[in-house]
């Protein structure tokens, strides 16, 4: 059975319990003591989120106060209050924050009545253990002998209370620095500019703030009691729970002050501001304080999870990350962490979350923009996804990684020409850590990297770390760095040079890996030519087209798997060249210094005619290649399907996805599929022609005829009458016409008709 009591019935020892219906009085003789492992008064802090939660608090009760008193039955339950009974005294477990407001209320109501007396209304019986000196105010602010002397000196303006008090003889300067003494005293003022029209006798005749009383002494008792549960069961919150926990972990270390100090007002206040703006709240925050909170400790919770993950990794750490009281005991047990975690928290309140948002705009763009890195991401925010608790990607984490290692080391998170170079290194890093997967270079970055790359990045000089490269120094991966030491080496000292080789491997094709390249034998006009070349030719060419202009300089196909039929090959497609021009065999280097030569003479202004004109010098060199007719303008269609395969007998079959299972084509068997003229392809049944598997694909007509590919010649097989057509011979051995072509394509053509009749 609840029943509904005040500040002042605790006060007083006027509560009471029912055992198996028993009305019995508890034994509170000694008022209430706020234990030690509660933590300060929060709701009189001075930042805006304490602020405004504050003053809403007391508006609210003073409201109800105020209608009590001018007649009206009102009331206000401030829930349930609960704790244990020990030696007479009652430690509140949850409602600290809620009985100690309420003391100030009624304190500053009994000051301003000289008529009230502090000592029999029990208000001297309130204490806080958390701290001394909170401990000692509490004792000097309820003597009678001051009392009255505030009551005195305060009897003509009652809102100067919080001054006169800091001015008697008994107060201590150094309780300016206890955040409860602070807040009580910010209270205090609030109150007594709000509560003036407020009468004690009110507050205690009428009872209008009242709460349920739970005495939880039979749960047994220790210090994770608080952490655990409240009076309706409900768990605290994740960061109420990391609070009490990560406080005693750091309690040893002598920063340990600073951060809790910090914690509770600069960063909160941030973190207050940055939960509003990332919200998009505007206007009065009254209908969802509470749930609003709750975003604004879950934003500081987020951060301070990152951060505690880069230390994990940072300090070579074994086993996986986890964020719990084990991996928070061993990472927070060195001081120089926590100094870190403090350290990041101060440079990252610098800006304001839009702030953020500008920021990482001027460091990192999806393509290439004039002093920025591409990533081939949409955004990269990693102060925004970690506040939001957004999921990161290995290279999103990495870069994050990096960036943090360097704004540590340099002590400010200033954007500078030495942090740009610094990033595009350790971009251009983390993308060559890949691995050759079908048609594309997949990333081959996990966690069990994470420490020794941020090794790498330790071992990189922040201010000109190009200048400054060293492979020597890299434990890890070191043939990467020597390949940023080689780029390097081509734009030292010009920094038009350096601005160009920064945009060409910038394109999303290469990512920053342009090892295959040889930039060393082209003046700085002719590195103009090609990067305006390249870029052109990516954007305004279909990559088809691209594949043929490729092929002027030979077979330059990259193996990207291997079956039955012969190893995958790979031409290349559209999103997908990065497999071929950054692939780390180096497969294609050759043609591309062939194709360099051409492009670094002028600006090409018309593609379609720099194309054609190649395919017609080099095509001549393909006769007799199945090639020749990829290049070919009347059939290149057959380059829709970029991957092919090769049998030890030349036999080729082309393939969109690299895989047995879908279906795949003879070349030619797909040109006429697929892009012969409608008169031909009545004639074809062309579910029938293709293949999957390890078979080999035939071109069906629709009477049953089958034609077969190999080499120069059609096989054709199921015909059942003689064929009189002087291009086509019978070969009795093997009961089938054979025809052979100069064009398998040209040839075949006025056939086709023939055949299926």
């Amino acid at each position: 059975m609840n029943t509904n009591y005040t500040l002042l019935d605790i006060l007083t020892n006027n509560i009471y319990v029912y055992n198996k219906d028993v009305r019995e009085q508890l034994e509170i003789e000694n008022g209430i003591e706020i234990p030690i492992i509660q933590r300060d008064y929060a709701q009189g802090r001075s930042d805006e989120k304490s602020t405004y939660i504050r003053k809403k608090f007391l508006e609210d009760l003073h409201q109800v106060i105020l209608e009590s008193q001018n007649g009206e039955i009102k009331q206000l339950n401030l829930d349930f209050i609960y704790g244990y009974i020990e030696n007479a005294t009652f430690i509140p477990l949850d409602g600290q924050q809620r009985l100690t407001t309420l003391y100030i209320i009624y304190w500053f109501l009994a000051i301003k009545n000289t008529e009230v007396s502090i000592h029999e209304n029990g208000l001297h019986l309130f204490s806080y253990k958390t701290r001394q000196s909170a401990k000692e105010f509490f004792n000097s602010l309820n003597k009678k002998e001051n009392i009255e002397k505030i009551r005195l000196e305060n009897s003509q303006n009652i809102e100067n209370i919080v001054f006169t008090i800091k001015n008697q003889p008994w107060y201590n300067l150094n309780w300016n620095f206890d955040p409860t003494v602070k807040g009580i005293l910010q209270t205090l003022e609030d109150v007594s500019i709000l509560f003036s029209d407020i009468s004690f006798e009110t507050l205690k005749e009428n009872r209008p703030i009242n709460f349920h009383f739970l005495q939880i002494n039979d749960y047994g008792l220790s210090d994770n009691l608080y952490i655990k549960m409240n009076a309706r069961g409900k768990p605290l919150s994740e960061f109420e729970n990391f609070k009490a926990s990560f406080e005693n972990i750091i309690s040893s270390h002598k920063i340990a002050n600073t951060f809790i100090q910090k914690i509770d007002s600069v960063w909160l206040d941030t973190f207050w501001k940055f939960t509003i703006e990332s919200r998009n709240i505007s206007g009065d925050l009254k209908q969802d304080v509470s749930n609003f909170t709750k975003q604004c400790d879950k934003l500081l919770l987020s951060f301070i999870k990152k951060i505690t993950e880069f230390l994990f990794y940072k300090n070579a750490i074994d086993g996986n990350f986890q964020f719990n009281d084990d991996r928070l005991e061993t990472i927070y047990s060195n001081e120089n962490n926590l100094q870190i975690l403090i350290d990041l928290f101060d440079l990252t309140i610098q800006r304001e979350y839009s702030g953020w948002e500008n920021y990482f705009i001027e460091v990192f763009s999806e393509i290439h923009e004039n002093g920025k890195i591409a990533i081939n991401l949409n955004s990269l925010n990693p102060i925004h996804k970690t506040l939001n608790g957004d999921k990161f990607s290995h290279f999103e984490n990495l870069m994050f990684f990096g960036w943090i290692t360097f704004i540590l080391r340099t002590k400010s998170v200033e954007i500078t020409t030495d942090m740009k170079d610094f990033l595009r290194v350790l971009r251009n890093y983390l993308n060559n850590i890949n691995q050759k997967n079908k048609t594309s270079l997949e990333s081959e970055l996990r966690t069990d990297y994470y420490s020794d790359i941020l090794s790498t990045c330790y071992s990189l000089s922040t201010s000109n770390v190009f200048e400054n490269l060293n492979e020597s120094q890299i434990t890890f991966r070191r043939e990467y760095i020597q390949r940023e030491i080689d780029k390097r080496d081509i734009f030292l000292g010009d920094v038009y040079r350096k601005e160009l080789i920064f945009k060409f491997e910038d394109h999303p094709t290469l990512r920053g890996l342009i090892f295959n390249f040889d930039f060393k034998r082209f003046n700085i006009a002719e590195i103009q030519n090609i990067i305006d070349n390249y870029y052109s030719l990516f954007s305004e060419v279909t990559w088809q087209d691209i594949i043929r202009l490729f092929l002027c300089f030979g077979d330059y196909s990259v193996i990207v798997g291997y079956s039955n039929l012969g190893n995958f090959r790979f031409f290349g497609k559209e999103y997908q060249w990065h497999r071929i021009l950054s692939s780390p065999d180096g497969e294609i280097k050759e043609n591309l210094f062939l194709l360099f030569d051409f492009l670094s003479k002028e600006k090409i202004l018309n593609w379609n005619d720099f194309i054609e004109k190649k395919v017609s010098e080099k095509i001549d060199d393909f006769k007799g290649n199945w090639l020749w007719y990829c290049l070919h303008p009347n059939y290149k269609n057959i380059l829709d399907h970029p991957i092919y395969t090769k049998s030890p007998e030349g036999r080729i079959e082309i393939f969109y996805n690299q895989s047995l299972n879908s279906y795949h084509h003879n070349p030619f068997v797909f040109w006429f599929r697929w892009h012969s003229s409608q008169d031909i392809r009545i004639h074809i049944n062309e579910p029938n022609s293709c293949a999957q598997y390890t078979n080999f694909s035939r071109l069906h007509l629709k009477n049953g005829v089958e034609l077969e590919q190999i080499d120069d010649k059609w096989f054709i097989y199921n015909v059942n009458k003689p064929q009189k057509h002087d291009s086509l011979i019978f070969d009795v051995e093997s009961n089938r016409y054979i025809l052979t072509c100069d064009d398998l394509i040209a040839d075949l053509i006025p056939l086709i008709a023939i055949l299926n009749n």
